[in-house]
């Protein structure tokens, strides 16, 4: 049976009614599903005990015995120890290594933390696989074993927050950091918010946007906000699901962005719980910038910001997006039609039988996936476009059923992998294969994985004909892999498919 040690953190969260972590009831549901023993350290006893709440002391202490605790203390090696000096520095530390050490010395399988410190501690001495923030760990277990996620579908819709229950359980740490939080809910009973649920009907994620013109008042925001269009996401939560429904949302706030022709998107939120600290580490890998801060009565929130409008040069293709340059190389993409709307579920064809757009699959989620190839191209670079073309189906007349439908930009390229750990990491909960097909792939020497966002679907489909038409593929073929075609060729099938992209000129 495989085990598990819990990091003082992690039980904290789970025995304090108090402090309102959803994520901790997803954890602890998969560890009992994969037959894990929760393994529990001295050292995290004595932190417990030594915790200002008694509600957490007497509540671990009646469930003690759910806990496998470490009979003997292993002492971390004075080896061990000399590799942290630089970094150690208060009592805290010295305990993370006791907890590090116990994994590193392969007397359980992994440590789960919501300490980043201790996380960065684990990649110096290459355990970072085994030592797994709460998401880290559901995402892996999700896409190990999808059999075994609770919920057969996800759906991210729009409702009218009259007709959301206000007193789920997920909106309790809204209560708790915002007094007037009821009160303003209800006030929006004709309001329209993003929101996910589980065919349970539980919430899972929820979004409201709102859009604030040049004039609205900032003063409570230091430092001063310029005057200019805004769209403020005024309230934002995704627990941990392994299905990276954050990444969903994002997508939502800028398409969103771009639809409402603002000049910025900001979000202001507290940081005093592991939950929003994960949401903030979202905010920042997708470009948006810790700006300041907002006093209110509830207390300071940090304020974030992203610009819209303006590519930087400086930042990585990933952290300019919505912002997409337009000086880069172009690409036709051929992807077959049993793989099509499974990676790119946004761009089903009307032709196609009914599909879930959301379910099990986390991929179908992730705002950016991965393609695999085995082309013998490798020009493409960070930044390119990408058309997708779905080929048409075997049975077909291929000139009229083949179609591009899809505009995505290259976020990453690459191949040489040097080992199956760094291939499949690559590649984890982003692609449509099986995890017994990458296992086999990840033998093969000739192959590149190419990373991508989805930027959208094309208004209108054009069809094979019209690309043999207008000179751009060959007449008697369709598109090889990674056929780049000319601004001019890029230019005549964005108009003549209706779709409007906001292309940042001349960088």
């Amino acid at each position: 049976m495989p085990k598990a040690l819990l990091d003082t953190n992690i039980i904290i969260h789970r025995e304090n009614n108090k402090i309102s972590n959803c994520d901790i009831g997803h954890l602890y549901r998969w560890l009992d599903k994969l037959h894990y023993t929760k393994v529990i350290h001295p050292h995290s006893i004595k932190e417990i005990k030594k915790y200002k709440d008694k509600y957490v002391q007497e509540n671990f202490s009646v469930k003690l015995n759910a806990y496998e605790l470490i009979k003997v203390v292993v002492e971390p090696t004075e080896d061990f120890l000399r590799i942290f000096t630089d970094v150690d520095k208060t009592e805290n530390d010295k305990i993370d290594n006791y907890l590090l050490f116990y994994v590193y010395s392969g007397k359980v399988d992994l440590l789960i933390t919501e300490d980043k410190n201790l996380i960065n501690k684990a990649k110096k001495i290459d355990i970072g696989d085994k030592v797994l923030s709460i998401n880290q760990f559901i995402v892996k277990e999700t896409e190990a074993n999808p059999d075994l996620v609770d919920y057969k579908m996800l759906a991210v819709k729009r409702e009218f927050f009259g007709n959301i229950d206000l007193s789920a359980s997920f909106f309790d740490t809204f209560k708790k950091d915002y007094k007037e939080f009821a009160s303003w809910f209800s006030k929006k009973s004709e309001e329209e918010a993003y929101i996910c649920k589980d065919d349970k009907n539980d919430i899972l994620g929820f979004l409201y946007l709102k859009t604030e013109e040049a004039n609205e008042n900032y003063d409570s925001i230091t430092p001063h906000f310029e005057k200019k269009k805004r769209l403020k996401v005024g309230t934002f939560k995704v627990l941990s699901t392994g299905f990276r429904l954050g990444e969903r949302f994002i997508k939502i706030i800028f398409d969103n962005a771009i639809q409402r022709k603002v000049e910025e998107i900001y979000l202001t939120m507290f940081e005093n719980r592991k939950e929003l600290q994960i949401l903030s580490d979202l905010l920042l890998s997708w470009g948006f910038i810790e700006f300041g801060k907002k006093k209110t009565y509830n207390g300071e929130e940090t304020v974030f910001v992203k610009k819209l409008r303006h590519y930087d040069t400086s930042l990585s293709v990933k952290k300019n997006f919505p912002n997409i340059s337009y000086n880069v190389q172009k690409f036709i993409l051929p992807i077959l039609p049993e793989f099509h709307t499974s990676l790119l579920p946004d761009s089903k064809l009307n032709t196609e039988n009914e599909v879930d757009f959301l379910d099990r699959d986390a991929h179908k989620y992730a705002l950016q996936k991965v393609y695999i190839s085995w082309s013998y191209k490798r020009n493409m670079n960070k930044g390119d476009i990408i058309l997708f073309y779905r080929i048409g189906e075997p049975d077909s007349t291929k000139k009229y059923a083949s179609v591009i439908t899809t505009l995505g930009i290259i976020t990453d390229v690459t191949s040489n992998f040097q080992s199956k750990e760094e291939f499949l990491k690559c590649c984890q909960n982003r692609t449509v294969f099986s995890q017994e097909t990458l296992n086999k792939f990840a033998t093969e020497e000739e192959l590149v994985i190419v990373k991508f966002i989805y930027i959208k679907s094309l208004k209108k489909r054009l069809i094979l004909k019209f690309l043999q038409d207008n000179n751009i593929i060959n007449l008697k073929s369709g598109p090889r892999p990674f056929t780049e075609i000319t601004n001019e060729q890029f230019d005549s099938i964005i108009n003549e498919s209706k779709t409007d992209i906001n292309f940042i000129m001349g960088i």
